[in-house]
């Protein structure tokens, strides 16, 4: 599912399921297609890839049929054009607060290869584009998605203006991804992620997007959150964005290892890394 068949997934409603790659690893590339999955994660906010690497891997899982999305660094629409180049098929924005922010990453995903006064006064309305470029516009663009982080209470308070953003193709918004770190952080409650204070915030942020008809969902980027993953998904969640590679090794390998000592009358080891993406 890539390109404009992922795209067009999220705005009709359908669930798509990924997880967060941060392994290089050609064999992690094997394991990943035995998976069934519409979707890989790479946050080149957070994790230190090598950007040729980067751009081979979003390339393999693009020729694959598995849709590459990319968390660039900041709210900047030079970065998002950047990560498309390199072979994103969809970007994620963290941290977005300010419209007009939201309206340059539009314009940088959907309106490629426009820039400048141009772009500005058909974003913003003040000029229509004549056919010829609308139809070339639309047919450039087609395979692009726009993905932003809601991680703030003023990202939270613009959500409708947010929505209400159209490019030449429909929504510019094609989906937001809630970041429970961040999130839980700026409301002052960090980490407490199955706290009723948390989940009805969490929760709230995806039934509205939903109710927009936007796609919805959060990344839970620490270990042991599955239970945290499905109270998103029975509030309506339709970007299924669970854990990581790392996060997965480091569950099972406990749980495997804690079952020997068990078997050996040893005693387990029930620390967790406190480590977040």
């Amino acid at each position: 599912m890539v390109g404009q068949e992922f795209r067009d997934a999220l705005r009709s409603g359908k669930n798509v399921y990924g997880t967060m790659i941060t392994s290089a690893s050609p064999k992690m590339f094997d394991v990943m297609l035995s998976l069934n999955l519409d979707y890989v994660f790479f946050c080149d906010e957070h994790v230190a890839y090598n950007p040729e690497t980067l751009s081979w891997m979003c390339r393999a899982y693009k020729a694959a049929g598995i849709n590459p999305i990319v968390r660039i660094l900041e709210p900047d629409p030079f970065m998002a054009t950047r990560a498309l180049d390199a072979g994103a098929g969809a970007i994620l924005v963290p941290y977005t607060e300010k419209i007009e922010d939201v309206y340059d990453l539009v314009g940088a995903v959907k309106y490629r290869p426009l820039k400048g006064e141009k772009l500005k006064r058909l974003l913003y309305g003040k000029e229509k584009p004549t056919a010829e470029l609308e139809a070339y516009l639309k047919n450039h663009n087609k395979n692009h998605t726009l993905l932003i982080n809601i991680e703030s209470p003023a990202g939270v308070a613009n959500m409708e203006e947010f929505f209400s953003i159209r490019s030449v193709d429909g929504p510019g918004v094609d989906g937001i991804v809630i970041g429970p770190h961040d999130l839980s952080t700026s409301y002052d409650m960090p980490e407490r992620y199955m706290s009723k204070e948390f989940l009805d915030l969490s929760c709230g942020i995806i039934k509205k997007a939903r109710e927009f008809g936007v796609a919805a969902g959060g990344h839970n980027g620490s270990r042991g959150t599955l239970d945290l993953q499905m109270e998103w998904a029975k509030a309506g969640a339709n970007i299924i964005m669970h854990s990581s590679d790392m996060f997965h090794f480091a569950d099972k390998m406990q749980d495997d290892l804690n079952r020997l000592r068990e078997l050996k009358g040893e005693k387990t080891n029930n620390e967790r890394s406190t480590e977040s993406i």
